[in-house]
């Protein structure tokens, strides 16, 4: 956080960071009724690095929901 400028976060919400900024492993999705995890809109990632990033958290999720 502190080598791209940010203050420390007072709370521990993850969502408050931007995506490029968190882990692959740390991003959160939305579940559907069944429990399966919900990929979300890619038109709110502006650029291809957060959308890869997003792609590999979800695809984390959904691989150690399933092992």
């Amino acid at each position: 956080m502190k080598q791209f400028g940010l203050k420390e976060l007072d709370s521990e919400d993850e969502g408050e960071v931007p995506v490029h900024m968190q882990k692959a492993k740390d991003i959160v999705f939305e579940k559907d009724r069944e429990g399966e995890y919900i990929l979300p809109d890619m038109s709110n990632y502006s650029t291809i690095r957060q959308r890869q990033r997003v792609v590999r958290g979800y695809i984390g999720a959904v691989y150690s929901m399933f092992s």
